[in-house]
């Protein structure tokens, strides 16, 4: 039963209304501008029926202060009046009233203007609604849509990270603008490396517990704790909203996205390291064998210097001596054949050598181009993509709309 708050100093006309209207409605009667306004501190009734010329405070004045108020503002108000003139209904209406009704009047035209008027109160409260629930909705599509655009700006940013630390660095970008206290484990072959979005150490015991963690399921939630578990990630949230939430299931939504991508990410680049690694071991097994290569031709080109001062010496030697032996002519000539012999042997040795040499320098300049191709390859491997239009490292301003 509606509740109508009647006002008026007469006693007859609470006496007529009370007999036409107490059947359908809980009526309230009071009897001046001052008991009223007490009686709204206590009760908020659904219309209110006041007069307007009263004792102390009249009908206008009335109207006003309770249009004033914040907690009465709203309710429907309709002025009884032995007055009709337009300009005392131009009065009532600047006042803030929603109706006018001249004494005296016809009880179905007050019952109907009450009708009225809490079907359009009905009505107000129920767009009143509306909006508020379009507003909350709003709110969240707008922080949703803020939120989502972070997030694809931090997948397209992926791409130019080269380690880990970067890799953290951006993530943590986008936690602290959602006032987000994280830490952050990255399962690196080597060894697990921790992040804390505070810039803090993590404390063993808290790193302990992500790892530990880390081999539960894809959520873990204890107290205001979430981890979120991906085979190279972990992110512990510490600080979840457990007193919103809309914006609670919201952070659960938002974060996998990007934890897949950190993901991924953290695997190309383990792989980009262990390439970088197996083309730097290969670079160094390439230097030793150059080396070595270098090596054996320098000791070839010794040997072939030393044997040509060897024949030179033999030659000299025989020119010298070979008058004073007084050999006959049998030995002469089969020492003069020997000396060809060795010779000629000797000539071919060098020959060979020099060939030996040639096939040496062709290995030597194949795997100098074979260095070179190597580190063009590398670079181009592991040398991230520069994004000239990339915001600074330590925030992202979402440039894409959408809406």
């Amino acid at each position: 039963m509606h509740k109508i708050l009647v006002v008026d100093d007469d006693k007859i006309t609470h006496a007529f209304i009370r007999r036409e209207l107490a059947f359908k409605y809980d009526l309230v009667a009071t009897f001046s501008g001052e008991q009223v306004l007490a009686e709204l501190e206590q009760n908020q009734p659904d219309i209110i029926l006041l007069d307007v010329e009263m004792p102390g405070l009249n009908g206008y004045e009335v109207c006003e202060r309770v249009r004033a108020n914040p907690k009465t503002t709203d309710i429907p108000i309709i002025f009884l009046s032995g007055r009709s003139e337009l300009r005392d209904r131009m009065q009532g209406f600047e006042a803030g009233a929603d109706d006018y009704i001249v004494k005296p009047f016809h009880p179905e035209d007050l019952t109907a203007k009450l009708n009225i008027l809490i079907q359009y109160r009905q009505r107000r409260q129920e767009l009143s609604l509306q909006v508020e629930e379009a507003r909350k909705t709003a709110f969240i599509a707008i922080s949703s849509s803020s939120d989502l655009g972070q997030a694809i700006n931090f997948i397209e940013k992926t791409h130019v990270l080269s380690d880990f630390d970067q890799l953290a660095k951006a993530f943590f970008a986008v936690t602290r603008s959602m006032d987000l206290k994280c830490t952050m484990m990255i399962k690196s072959r080597e060894s697990n490396l921790f992040y804390s979005s505070s810039h803090n150490s993590v404390s063993p015991m808290e790193s302990e517990l992500i790892a530990a963690l880390a081999a539960e399921k894809r959520f873990f939630d204890f107290d205001c704790r979430t981890q979120i578990n991906y085979p190279n990630i972990s992110l512990l949230i510490k600080n979840m909203p457990l007193g919103d939430m809309e914006r609670y299931g919201r952070i659960k939504d938002f974060f996998p996205a990007m934890l897949s991508t950190a993901d991924i990410k953290i695997e190309q680049i383990q792989s980009q390291l262990a390439v970088a690694q197996q083309m730097n071991e290969t670079r160094d097994a390439f230097a030793v064998v150059a080396g070595l290569l270098e090596t054996i031709k320098s000791g070839l080109e010794s040997n072939q210097k030393q044997s040509i001062r060897i024949m030179r010496n033999m030659l000299m030697e025989l020119d010298k001596n070979l008058p004073r032996m007084a050999l006959d002519e049998d030995q002469e000539q089969y020492i003069l054949d020997r000396v060809d012999r060795a010779i000629e042997d000797a000539h071919q040795a060098i020959s060979a050598n020099e060939k030996i040499n040639e096939s040496f320098q062709a290995v030597l300049e194949n795997l100098q181009d074979l260095l070179f191709k190597q580190q063009q390859l590398q670079a181009l491997l592991l040398t991230p993509v520069v994004d000239e239009a990339q915001n600074d490292d330590d925030g992202y301003q979402m440039d894409i709309e959408l809406f």
